[in-house]
């Protein structure tokens, strides 16, 4: 645990809960709503669809940009003050999207849901960083992952029940139950885990010193950009899940098992990477991963190229799984590395590199998505190339991580 950190009144285990299940509001947030994507741009009456797509990124866009706000908030107030106030909006948000009668006010409002949002992400990493360093927070961050990716499997599936039962509306009203539960949950369970003595100064200048000083971490700034590269071939693919099985493969009724199952790989992995990261270490875990990550990526262009560029479902369901098992294994330690420098400025830190990454991701993300055209080969080709530019970044620069974390 963090010599600096107070020791939390609730259990180990309770707080991991509440950690994955912030984490979780992103995922929910997305992935139930896959099922309803073609149903949300009916009601819209869409041109194209893959117009639909921006539903996922107008959300990932005020994700990715209201998180350099929360951490140097969070580093003067605390930690839970911001977590409330974004989960708040987040509901607030969630009831707007019920009402708005125009497919842009839906972006719009899908864009400040998740501003709403970034605050539960950024808290996350803030409060493991507070808690835990190294590869102990490499631990406990794909002990949180582990839980969360019960949200991925479960949640199209849920999803589909609540499309069936109801108009596509009740999954909006989910969004209003969840964060409103999350928000009660944190008043009153999640105790403060930064002390004051740890508190910076308001203003701003201390907040343009903390800036400066993450931003001349070139360890936390490079692996931010390795995690957006990687996430960003997760988001193409996201952004067109519902596209490519409903419409590339024609199983839209199975969509929900397939993705769910999926998602189950990734959850493997990340449990792996917890019982392994204390001792094999975040960094040679990552690399293993990554070297693989890309020889599967190569093995599977090859493959999705002999097919031209619609290989059988099997074969693409297994290709999506291997990734989702390296994404896993990467995914917690690249965050854990990225914030390894940055103790004593981890708001900062985790509003820096969670901006970066979400950033690269969705802008990415959605200009691989956008190139689908019922082939899958602009998402297999997505993958490949964001992951050859981080396995470069990540040999290039491993070695100038320090062995022991800075308090």
């Amino acid at each position: 645990m963090h010599n600096n950190a107070e020791k939390p009144a609730i259990s180990q285990l309770e707080m991991i809960v509440l950690l994955a299940l912030m984490t979780s509001l992103g995922a929910l947030s997305i992935d139930l709503q896959l099922p309803a994507m073609a149903l949300i741009a009916d009601s819209f009456s869409l041109d194209s669809a893959n117009q639909q797509q921006w539903i996922i990124t107008a959300y990932m866009l005020g994700f990715a940009v209201a998180q350099i706000f929360y951490g140097p908030i969070s580093d003067s107030l605390g930690r839970k003050p911001v977590l409330l106030f974004g989960t708040g909006l987040y509901v607030l948000t969630s009831v707007a999207l019920v009402w708005v009668d125009s497919y842009a006010l839906f972006l719009l409002s899908r864009a400040f849901q998740g501003v709403g949002a970034a605050a539960a992400r950024i808290m996350v990493n803030a409060i493991t960083r507070d808690l835990y360093a190294g590869n102990e927070m490499a631990r406990i961050t794909s002990l949180v992952m582990l839980i969360f990716i019960m949200v991925p499997v479960f949640a199209p599936s849920i999803g589909s029940v609540l499309l069936y039962v109801g108009h596509w509306h009740s999954i909006l009203y989910t969004f209003i139950a969840f964060g409103m539960v999350l928000m009660v949950w944190s008043a009153l369970r999640l105790p403060e885990t930064l002390s004051v003595a740890r508190r910076k100064p308001r203003g701003l200048k201390p907040v343009w010193a903390s800036f400066k000083t993450v931003i001349g971490q070139p360890v936390s700034v490079v692996f931010a950009i390795i995690s957006g590269l990687i996430f960003s071939g997760f988001m193409a693919y996201l952004n067109s899940a519902q596209q490519l099985f409903s419409h590339t493969y024609q199983v839209a009724e199975a969509f929900p098992y397939i993705f769910g199952g999926l998602a189950l790989f990734f959850g493997l992995a990340a449990f792996i990477n917890s019982k392994i990261v204390m001792q094999v270490g975040a960094m040679r875990v990552t690399v293993k991963a990554m070297g693989s990550l890309l020889v599967i990526e190569v093995i599977g262009m090859v493959l999705v190229s002999w097919y031209g560029g619609v290989p059988p479902l099997a074969v693409f369901i297994a290709l999506i799984g291997l990734i989702n098992i390296c994404v896993g294994l990467i995914f917690g330690n690249v965050i854990a590395i990225a914030m390894l420098p940055l103790g004593n400025h981890a708001g900062m830190g985790a509003s820096v590199i969670g901006m970066l990454s979400a950033l690269i991701a969705a802008i990415l993300g959605i200009s691989i998505s956008q190139q689908y055209s019922l082939h899958v080969t602009p998402i297999v080709s997505g993958f490949l190339g964001t992951t050859a530019v981080a396995f470069i970044l990540l040999l290039k620069f491993r070695h100038h991580v320090a062995e022991e974390p800075e308090v």
